[in-house]
């Protein structure tokens, strides 16, 4: 859904708005960020397998992945897991080089779109 008559935004963001929305792009904020990071949290678990049925990530990497989509920092993920938060940022590091992904949202998406296929 298009917003650009909110009042909240300024005449240049609705401009951007409509010129990227034209474009094919989307354009979302923060507060849409946050609706649909939380939808995708409540999808069930996924089991990501190579073409051997191995395990992509390890155990713990995969509760890392679950709390960064119920949308924590690394400083409550390092908490909740009782760790060290650059033991949380290298956990981060080591799953967006094997899942050939460079942001959390790009990691959400990711597993979003491999929830069904298990591989």
């Amino acid at each position: 859904m298009l917003r650009v008559g909110c009042r909240s935004h300024s005449l240049k963001s609705r401009s951007k708005c409509i010129q990227a929305v034209h474009q094919g792009q989307f354009w979302v904020g923060n507060e849409d960020l946050e609706h649909l990071i939380k939808a995708l949290s409540h999808l069930k678990p996924v089991q990501l397998h190579d073409s051997e049925g191995m395990p992509l990530l390890t155990r713990r990497e995969e509760d890392v992945v679950r709390l960064v989509a119920d949308g924590m920092k690394n400083r409550e993920i390092a908490q909740r897991l009782r760790v060290k938060e650059h033991s949380i940022r290298n956990y981060i590091y080591r799953i967006f080089e094997k899942l050939g992904v460079s942001s959390r949202v790009e990691l959400i998406l990711y597993m979003f779109s491999h929830r069904d296929s298990g591989s």
